[in-house]
């Protein structure tokens, strides 16, 4: 009996370092972002929660009357991206100093954690969205 613990002890401690790798393994595949087209509406509400890069082209970005909130909104999609007045002077410094204009016309990758919007605009309720806290979520792949 006594000879058997250490064996199954043994056993046990090797099961638990082969399963450390694969639990990370696993993590890395959790937190790589999917790969989205903006106006996959299916894909979108698949991977709300989930970290996501965008593909597509910005219809309008402009800031809010209070100049609290930039909207980023997409053509022929649903999607929806947000700048919060606290990061407006340090995204529009790395973007030339506008980005709503830069960002306007311009084929992007967006890349962040798609959630549902969450604010007081009745209108964009239940929709998906990013929000953008800086500007290297935001690359511009095209401006036509």
């Amino acid at each position: 009996m006594r000879r058997s613990l250490p064996v199954c002890l043994t056993a046990v401690l090797l099961l638990l370092i082969c399963a450390v790798p694969s639990a990370r393994a696993q993590d890395e595949a959790a937190n790589k972002p999917v790969e989205i087209d903006a106006s996959d509406k299916a894909a979108l509400t698949a991977a709300i929660g989930k970290p996501v890069v965008v593909r597509g082209t910005i219809k309008k970005a402009d800031w809010s009357k209070s100049g609290k909130v930039m909207n980023v909104e997409f053509e022929g999609s649903e999607l929806i991206g947000a700048v919060f007045e606290q990061n407006k002077e340090s995204i529009n410094a790395a973007t030339d100093g506008d980005a709503a204009k830069k960002w306007t016309g311009a084929k992007v990758k967006l890349t962040g954690k798609l959630e549902r919007y969450g604010g007081r605009a009745k209108a964009l309720e239940g929709r998906p969205q990013i929000v953008i806290t800086k500007a290297e979520q935001v690359t511009v792949e095209k401006k036509d």
